[in-house]
């Protein structure tokens, strides 16, 4: 073999490798346990316990699958998110209407605790909690949404995208992005110098300029617009994987789109037998399966038979890619209670 022609054949395997790894249709997709969600959302992968955690938002719950074994936590109104606290087994940061609390819940142990912190929105009612992450200095981002109607009516500009600044912890939240009407997905790119944000009705994502020094966001640009590939319904909760790329939960799509963290361009669609996809996560002790929550709440009989895993919490095997690891929030303003 010539060496032009060898090395014509170790760039197509090297493009291969590259673009050719992720495996859409082949993928193996699994229900996690036999229980249906009304609202599950937030997935969260512990990878320092390997558990799955998450939420299902109108049963007021926060789960977890641990070694096969699902459990849940019953509290009292709608529950958006759960997050661990970094360097404390068992302490998580959880939305709760739109109070932010610690939920203290320890592996192996059936009790727990929750105590209140600070309240958001007090001026707005029926506003509650939605998406929230931990970036890369642990920094919780925390989004409010409009009270949400039977028909799925919300009204738009009610919500916000917090911080939780640890200089003054629980006296206030920091409201980055006021004015929002669905604060939903977030993500962060490996070096720290992008932050990716999703308010649902616009059908966008955005990106903007992150610096981690200061933990700050600036010139915010449309990053991926539905409208470019005609994608249905909107987006919902999103992870990032190792390539940069990133995994959007296409709400009314019955998919999760695979985007290239740098050009904006759609890589790829994983299709979901379940229309109302709401959020995923990479987990897995070698971060390569997706897990993937679902929504059955207002979902007709008809529509459960042409998607059946409707409602399931899902991990997704065999796509041929890995995920970065979820953040944990610092622990400064978090004390064992």
């Amino acid at each position: 073999m010539s060496i032009l022609k060898c090395n014509v054949v170790l760039l197509s395997l090297m493009v291969a490798m590259t673009y050719g790894a992720v495996n859409y249709n082949g993928a193996s997709i699994r229900e996690v346990a036999d229980d249906v969600m009304v609202h599950g959302e937030g997935p969260f992968w512990d990878h320092e316990n390997n558990v799955l955690y998450f939420v299902d938002i109108s049963q007021h719950r926060v789960y977890r699958f641990f070694e096969n074994h699902l459990e849940y936590v019953q509290l009292d109104t709608d529950v958006s998110f759960v997050i661990p606290v970094r360097g404390q087994q068992g302490l998580f940061v959880i939305g709760l209407g739109t109070t932010l609390a610690s939920l203290r819940w320890n592996l192996n142990e059936k009790t727990n605790k929750v105590v209140k912190l600070t309240t958001v929105d007090s001026n707005k009612p029926g506003n509650r909690w939605n998406d929230a992450k931990a970036d890369t200095n642990g920094y919780l981002w925390a989004g409010t949404m409009g009270f949400e109607d039977a028909a799925g009516n919300i009204p738009p500009g009610r919500g916000t995208l917090y911080k939780l600044n640890d200089n003054s912890c629980f006296e206030s939240l920091e409201p980055v992005l006021p004015g929002v009407s669905v604060s939903n997905g977030l993500a962060w790119n490996g070096d720290s110098t992008r932050m990716y944000y999703i308010d649902s009705p616009t059908k966008q994502i955005a990106v903007f300029n992150y610096n981690p020094d200061t933990a700050s966001i600036s010139n915010r640009k449309t990053f991926y617009d539905f409208k470019t590939d005609n994608i249905p319904g909107v987006p919902d909760g999103m992870t990032i994987d190792v390539n940069g790329d990133l995994w959007i939960a296409n709400y009314d799509g019955a998919q999760v789109l695979h985007v290239s963290g740098t050009s904006g361009k759609l890589l790829g669609k994983l299709k979901i037998p379940a229309e109302k996809v709401s959020s995923v996560t990479f987990g897995g002790p070698q971060m390569d399966k997706l897990y993937v929550t679902t929504i059955s709440r207002g979902v007709t009989p008809e529509k459960f038979h042409e998607y059946p895993m409707t409602g399931k919490v899902l991990e997704v095997s065999g796509l041929g890619v890995r995920g970065t690891k979820n953040n944990r929030i610092r622990e400064k303003c978090f004390r064992p209670s």
